[in-house]
């Protein structure tokens, strides 16, 4: 299916969201759609599926000028959206929920009765063999989440499949999996639109890159090595934040801060009841360094987050240390008590967690609720959460519901909410997950500049993020950390 966009415009009363774009998008290929938060990505693609109604301007399809009033328009001419944050029962299982995406009978007797078709079996085996179909939505994380939206989509036979930040809960193999995968699809004919905030994707999958900022198309690229070109050459407004993660000369990192270890993770462990075992874990975060611990989630780094943000319910060994600016020691035995979140925050940390919808959020809060959970009184929480928006450069109501938020603009929100906080030290896991290339080189520099002042950062999976910001790096493999690189040290270890 060749889908074409000719001066498709969308305005609201306050705002223009989309003005004026066309854009030619095959079929048999995978296309980017990249951009800032607000650009205007997820409103063509909400139009393009029959989410949103045009202000003005065409859609054709293989020529035909098509006009959608709903989404089951859309479907019925072959166009499903994946959403970052798809609409699920939490109480039914994986299956369950599957079964109402692809249209089938909604009773629960049902659901018992019926088994999973050939199809369905032969689409979780090829995208996510480990997706347990009986297991209940409230038991899965967001990466699981997203699969059973993507083959409950699949399982509709789409021509055109338009994918919404599909890796922002995917782990760095897992999103290397998900393009090679799409890539088949788009060989035998689908027509693929990927929204993305990431860099290093728009430039290593995608066959044409289209650029929008503030609703209008700047520009639609060829190839993804022309984008990458036009990115090098206007580095100072489309640049990328990393420098590609490689371990520059000692001399060029930054010099060690304080020398004051602020945490310290010695032989921790954790037998975990449905997570793979942290095995090893040795790390040390100190005042005036940022420190990253870098690995994928079956090495344990989700068993990790975990662990360190008292999330954790398994059986944990080790110990920690936590030392404070004034020298202040305190030290845990993990068998004995399990860290918790209270623990960091009342000992003068802040966390975001890799989960930003359901751990530093909730879809059915509002903006309000969502940025006043510090306020000491109901009239504080509006002048607390105000400035919080403003700082985050986000248009929007704080009585919305944090469901209207794209993944990037909620990420930018928690982070203005913690750092409001003014911690002495900040546990970041996946940082940079759905932040646009601007904001993510604005984030580098203000942890950079907390990092000058004596906090202490340590980074829970630094994707994206450029390690020769970092004065000490760890590698997680196996559920065992070792130190990559410290900057006190004359040699790279």
């Amino acid at each position: 299916m060749d889908i074409e966009t000719i001066s498709l415009t969308k305005k609201y009363p306050l705002k223009t969201a989309l003005h004026g774009v066309s854009v030619q998008l095959k079929g048999g290929k995978i296309h980017a759609l990249v951009g800032e938060n607000g650009a205007g990505k997820s409103t063509l693609a909400n139009m393009l599926a029959g989410g949103l109604v045009p202000t003005a301007g065409k859609i054709l399809l293989d020529g035909r000028e098509m006009a959608f009033s709903s989404a089951a328009d859309a479907l019925a001419e072959g166009i499903v959206l994946v959403r970052q944050r798809p609409l699920l029962s939490e109480s039914l299982s994986a299956w369950e929920n599957i079964i109402l995406k692809t249209g089938g009978d909604s009773t629960r007797r049902s659901f018992f009765l019926r088994p999973p078709s050939n199809e369905l079996l032969r689409l979780k085996d090829f995208w996510c063999p480990h997706l347990a179909l009986k297991t209940k939505v409230c038991d899965l994380g967001g990466n699981m989440r997203f699969y059973i939206s993507l083959i409950g989509s699949l399982m509709r036979k789409p021509s055109c499949l338009i994918l919404d930040e599909p890796s922002a809960f995917l782990s760095a193999v897992e999103r290397k999996s998900l393009y090679a995968k799409l890539r088949e699809y788009a060989v035998g004919g689908m027509n693929v639109i990927v929204i993305t905030h990431s860099y290093s994707e728009a430039v290593s999958y995608p066959d044409t890159v289209s650029l929008l900022k503030d609703g209008e198309l700047v520009r639609q690229f060829k190839s993804r090595e022309e984008y990458k070109e036009y990115c090098q050459s206007n580095s100072g407004i489309h640049g990328t934040a990393n420098d590609g993660g490689q371990a520059l000369p000692t001399q060029n990192r930054p010099a060690p801060g304080e020398d004051t270890p602020c945490l310290q993770l010695c032989g921790a462990g954790v037998k975990s009841r449905n997570k793979p075992a942290l095995l090893d874990a040795t790390i040390e975060a100190r005042y005036g360094e940022i420190t990253a611990v870098t690995g994928v989630k079956e090495a344990a780094m989700e068993t990790l987050e975990d662990l360190l943000t008292g999330l954790e319910d398994g059986k944990e060994s080790g110990r920690l240390i936590f030392t404070d600016r004034q020298g202040r020691r305190t030290e845990e035995n993990l068998s004995k008590r399990r860290l918790s979140a209270a623990f960091i925050r009342q000992h003068g940390g802040a966390i975001v967690p890799s989960d930003k919808n359901f751990r530093a959020s909730n879809p059915a809060l509002t903006v309000l609720q969502m940025l006043s959970v510090y306020a000491t009184s109901e009239k504080d929480k509006e002048k607390l959460a105000r400035p919080l928006v403003d700082e985050a450069g986000i248009t929007i109501g704080l009585s919305e519901k944090c469901s209207a938020l794209s993944g990037g603009m909620l990420q930018r929100l928690i982070l203005a909410r913690e750092l409001s906080t003014n911690p002495d030290f900040l546990i970041l896991c996946n940082p940079m997950h759905g932040l646009d290339i601007a904001f993510q080189g604005k984030l580098c520099r203000k942890l950079e500049t907390l990092a000058s002042k004596g906090k202490a950062i340590l980074l829970l999976g630094a994707e994206d993020f450029p390690l020769s910001r970092c004065s000490r790096v760890y590698g997680l493999e196996g559920g065992i950390s070792s130190l990559l690189f410290a900057a006190d040290s004359k040699e790279p270890v």
